[in-house]
């Protein structure tokens, strides 16, 4: 159990406002530790990354209230969030923060940590996933069958289904080719990623 006061848990966690949000003492840290020459100390939350964002409209939190987050320790409504997977890495936020903080490297440490802990489960989790694997696999990307990976493994057989005669349409003026193209040492880009994620091929 957990007293009204907000002392730290078994687990190490603290809970505090009426959501009884937990807090996670060291996020922010751990956060830091991914990024070279970056201190988070420095986000005075004025807000340019969420005015510079071209999909802050779609998200929950948005990239300021995400960095005030972190900065709290507030770390499972952060690793959960589909915020974090919408960021398209367009490093707008990055390159007019006025402190220098690379915002793009957050979201994408994030999405790693959230991953590593196993709460990337929504769609664009999901989507994330199978882009990396397919570009692991062949070293380049084929959108064709990160396509039809993702619609596969969400079951939206109807999606699939209306971008299909575009797909035809693409293959048959050769924008794209039947099969995927293949870098020579494909398998070495894989075990490079793998050791990145700190797995064993």
């Amino acid at each position: 159990m957990v007293s009204e006061s907000g002392q730290s848990t078994a687990t190490g966690k603290i809970r505090i406002g009426r959501e009884g949000r937990s807090v996670e003492p060291g996020f922010k840290e751990r956060v830091g530790e991914f990024l070279t020459g970056a201190d988070l100390n420095m986000c005075y939350q004025c807000g340019t990354c969420s005015g510079s964002c071209p999909t802050v409209s779609k998200m929950r939190y948005g990239p300021r209230k995400i960095m005030h987050m972190i900065h709290l320790g507030i770390a499972e409504p952060v690793l959960s969030s589909p915020d974090i997977w919408m960021c398209v890495s367009c490093y707008s936020c990055s390159a007019r923060c006025p402190q220098g903080i690379p915002i793009s490297d957050v979201m994408s440490v994030l999405r790693n940590i959230s991953v590593e802990r196993g709460l990337a489960t929504d769609e664009e989790a999901t989507f994330s996933k199978i882009f990396l694997q397919v570009l692991q696999e062949h070293g380049r990307m084929y959108e064709p069958e990160v396509l039809i990976r993702y619609y596969a493994s969400v079951l939206d057989v109807e999606s699939m289904a209306k971008i299909a005669p575009l797909g035809i349409g693409m293959f048959l003026k050769r924008k794209i080719g039947l099969l995927p193209e293949r870098i020579e040492n494909a398998r070495e880009l894989a075990e490079i990623s793998a050791k990145i994620r700190g797995e064993k091929e």
